[in-house]
């Protein structure tokens, strides 16, 4: 991997800043794609177009920077490098090779914004640019509030006076309407505050984190706790490594009080919203725990994740079965299940949890549908993944400018690289699902699970004893079929054959949140709205964080990772929209 004692990274950060500097600040395009590799990639956050776009090699680098008509001399100018206590000039493994992680600041004459390069040598003595992101933090004069002095009218207003005061104003006159406190809305609402905006958030359910507590037991988030904190308000030291969902849900609670959000729970919208498109506004009726407030939003954001109702198959002979049918999104714990035979339909997390629940509370056979493959990690595997992005010794921000920065598309390409890899550091795993009689893939085209996270939000599971179970026989595993009828006592299958069940839990997934959305809107307001979710063909998100298609309606979707880095984002475009800079 070369010798790192004699790389300098901060002089080799120096020398390429130097050359990207002085080719970008003149305009020079042809310059500016000079400085990447062959197959180097190029992420812009918002500083060229209202939008995210990434761009591999150098001809689609030139190609979109002449074609957005932005970089022109003295677009890009004071381009720094940039350090902090975590951030610095660095080595990092590139293959066989050693590459430094480049760190700069720079302005354009709206905003001010970061930068994150990653160089390597070309083989010819020259560092280039394997990514470059460029990404705004702020809009000059109009930056992020950070805190308050906590001091208010000279001391002579009480801080219950000043918080009720201002939420009366967010609850009559709210120019954001965000749909759902999990914690996609609360970081999008949280953000919108400290942008200035009167964001309302509306939740379903009675309390803020039910959409958690009323999930199965013994649910706990498949990711490290640093990577699903949430922004401006880390975990306590004592902070669990895999999170259960009570006290997930019990901190998004915490966290929409003392972020000051208000949020109307018991609430949904009624009948659907007129949007009035010449002044830019929409006529929303919420009902809020039985009584009808119409509010006047500019902007509607739903922030109910990228999953929509959950789909359960239409199988014939369902009134025959004499039997239990729920979807996996019902279920609440094993123990009614003790003694019973039960199908689990699915192979993916939901199904595998649930599994493993009900032979934990003495369910007399549990038996797992697989129809094709699944893609498995294991949970020791996954959470050291994580950690070398999110250490536990670092600010959580520190991953997320190293996550961020680095092209989906460009991360796909380095996973497709290290397939074997990913089959041999799990092998132990995979060998005791395939003596059970479990079929693996290594994601749609040989990239892992990660990349699964933002291609389907599902199709995989991370295991933690699974595949134990599963060997043991104590989980069958019926594969390579897939449920055709009920019958009587159980269900047929496409092979033919047919199993006995006294309950049959589907752990089939959700409808895209597009779904949802076309019921509440009408098919009228949804017409120009695009594919939500999803990779496009640059490996950004589909119609998530950025322009829908409809100019009041936005979508927050993904993980806890994808909503605390791209809220800002996304509010930034609003206040782009208010301030008339972006005219979308």
């Amino acid at each position: 991997m070369g010798s790192v004692p004699d790389i300098d990274p901060r002089e080799i950060a120096r020398n390429w800043l130097t050359a990207f500097s002085d080719a970008i600040t003149a305009g020079d395009v042809a310059a500016t794609a000079e400085t990447f590799l062959s197959f180097g990639w190029f992420r812009d956050v918002l500083t060229f177009t209202w939008t995210f776009r990434s761009l591999e090699g150098p001809e689609k680098i030139t190609s979109y920077l002449s074609g957005s008509g932005k970089l022109t001399p003295g677009y890009i100018s004071s381009v720094k490098p940039y350090e902090d206590l975590w951030v610095r000039p660095a080595v990092f493994p590139a293959a066989k090779q050693t590459g430094v992680e480049v760190p700069f600041s720079y302005e354009t004459p709206i905003a001010v914004g970061r930068g994150f390069a990653r160089v390597v040598d070309d083989g010819a003595g020259n560092w280039r640019a394997l990514s470059v992101c460029m990404f705004i933090t702020d809009l000059k004069g109009h930056e992020e509030a950070k805190f308050e002095l906590g001091i208010y009218g000279g001391h002579t207003l009480a801080w219950a006076d000043v918080l009720a005061e201002r939420r009366l104003r967010v609850e009559t006159e709210p120019q954001v309407l965000i749909v759902g406190a999990s914690q996609i809305g609360l970081m999008i609402t949280a953000v919108c505050k400290q942008m200035g905006f009167r964001a309302l958030n509306i939740e379903r359910t009675p309390r803020v984190g039910d959409i958690w507590r009323n999930r199965y037991p013994t649910l706990a988030l498949h990711t490290t706790r640093r990577q699903h904190e949430l922004l401006y308000q880390p975990y306590p030291t004592t902070w669990p490594q895999f999170t259960p969902k009570d006290k997930f849900a019990d901190w998004l609670e915490s966290y929409a009080k003392h972020q000051d959000l208000v949020v109307w729970t018991s609430s949904q919208i009624d009948g659907q919203p007129v949007y009035h498109g010449e002044n830019r506004h929409w006529d929303v009726t919420i009902n809020r725990d039985g009584t009808k407030t119409t509010v006047h939003p500019t902007h509607i954001i739903m922030a109910t994740g990228a999953l929509g109702e959950p789909y359960l198959p239409t199988l014939q002979g369902r009134a025959d079965f004499k039997g239990t049918v729920l979807h996996g999104h019902h279920y609440r714990g094993g123990p009614p299940y003790a003694g019973q035979r039960v199908i689990v339909v699915g192979a993916a997390n939901t199904a595998i949890d649930i599994c493993q629940d009900l032979w934990f509370h003495k369910a007399k056979s549990v038996t797992m549908i697989q129809r094709s493959s699944t893609c498995v990690i294991g949970g020791d595997t996954a959470a050291k993944n994580l950690q070398q992005v999110w250490n536990d010794d670092a600010p959580t921000a520190v991953g997320d400018l190293k996550f961020r920065t680095m092209p989906l598309g460009l991360l796909k390409k380095i996973q497709q690289s290290r397939t074997q890899e990913m089959w041999d550091e799990d092998k132990e795993v995979f060998d005791k699902l395939r003596k059970g009689g479990v079929k693996l893939n290594m994601g749609p085209s040989g990239e892992g699970q990660l990349l699964m996270v933002w291609q389907r939000c599902g199709g995989y599971w991370v295991d933690k004893g699974g595949a134990d179970l599963i060997e043991a026989g104590e989980i069958t595993v019926k594969q390579g079929i897939e449920p055709v009828a009920f019958t009587e006592g159980g269900l047929k299958f496409t092979d033919g054959t047919e199993l006995e069940a006294d309950t049959i839990i589907f752990a089939t997934g959700y409808t895209n949140i597009r779904e949802t959305a076309k019921n509440i809107f009408g098919e009228e307001e949804m017409k120009n709205v695009g594919d939500v979710f999803g990779l496009d063909e640059e490996g950004e998100l589909k119609g998530s964080f950025k322009p829908s298609g409809h100019s009041g309606l936005w979508f927050g979707t993904g993980d806890t990772i994808t909503a605390r880095t791209m809220s800002k984002p996304l509010v930034l475009q609003l206040k782009a929209l208010e301030l008339g800079l972006n005219t979308l």
